[in-house]
């Protein structure tokens, strides 16, 4: 993977970054993707508004790509370094600069493999829905993707949203990850339980992945373990498994329209228990692609 640059300034809504040069727009989308990096502005959590961050992505203008946070600094950090600028001691470039020459000297550490973590569905064409909660696929995906995100430690993620589903193996290989999760969730009948994973039927790695997975869900969720489901392009979810160049796997770990199994998911801290059942398996993951 290519090198990143880094950037330190101020978070500011809609996902800019106040840096010495102006205004950044902090994107998630990767360079190469055909969509307005403002459809992925970087979400920012309410708290960290007006903090001190260092952030690294790929920077082209004044658009800063597949842009994720490092470190939010301390009050009394952030402070220092501002003022170091203002009074010219050091220069946030210079700082910026600094920590790329730091990255390229660390020959030593193995490179974080990169999870390309998709969200199921999009906002206008959400997937399956519990009627009781009225709450859709795309939402509970939604939600639980910035939650995994928060809980990596030895992978890279990049979360991908999908324009159109005939464009979506495109746009991934485009970020060129290492390997693909899904996340994704079950519908049938209102009553039908359990967990599963699919890979393509041609993929060992694939099939690996979907092990690992369905592991940590079911060792988590302990609903009906349904198995790995292998797929071919003409099934359902096929398309994606086979035209991904990385090796992919879809989660299905509960169904949504069963209001037992949503409660289930929906357990233990607002789903963040969940959320570190997918990070260890993505972690486990990137020992073995």
């Amino acid at each position: 993977m290519a090198a990143k640059d880094w950037l330190i300034g101020t978070l500011r809504p809609d996902g800019y970054l106040k840096t010495e040069s102006g205004k950044i727009l902090l994107t998630t989308l990767p360079k190469r993707v055909a969509q307005p990096p403002e459809s992925g502005a970087l979400p920012v959590a309410e708290e960290d508004l007006g903090k001190t961050a260092l952030v690294q992505g790929e920077l082209v203008g004044k658009i800063f790509y597949s842009a994720q946070v490092v470190e939010i600094l301390s009050r009394l950090t952030g402070a220092l370094i501002q003022k170091l600028a203002e009074k010219g001691i050091v220069s946030l470039t210079e700082i910026q600069e600094r920590l790329s020459e730091l990255e390229s000297e660390q020959e030593i550490a193995p490179l974080k493999k990169l999870c390309a973590l998709v969200i199921g569905h999009k906002k206008s064409s959400p997937g399956a829905i519990n009627v009781n909660s009225n709450l859709t696929e795309f939402d509970f995906n939604d939600d639980l993707a910035l939650r995994i995100e928060k809980k990596i430690r030895n992978a890279e993620v990049q979360r991908i949203y999908r324009r159109t589903y005939k464009e979506l193996p495109d746009d991934i290989n485009a970020l060129d990850p290492d390997f693909v999760v899904s996340l994704h969730c079950n519908a049938f009948n209102g009553r039908a339980s359990g967990t599963e994973a699919l890979y393509y039927h041609k993929s060992e790695k694939g099939k690996k992945m979907a092990e690992i997975l369905l592991n940590h869900l079911v060792e988590h969720l302990k609903l009906p373990d349904r198995g790995i489901k292998p797929k071919t392009s003409e099934d359902r979810g096929g398309y994606l498994l086979r035209y991904t160049n990385a090796p992919c796997v879809i989660a299905e770990p509960f169904f949504i329209d069963n209001d037992s199994d949503l409660a289930r998911a929906q357990e233990d801290k607002d789903i963040d228990e969940l959320a570190v059942a997918y990070a260890k398996a993505i972690e486990e993951i990137s020992q073995v692609v």
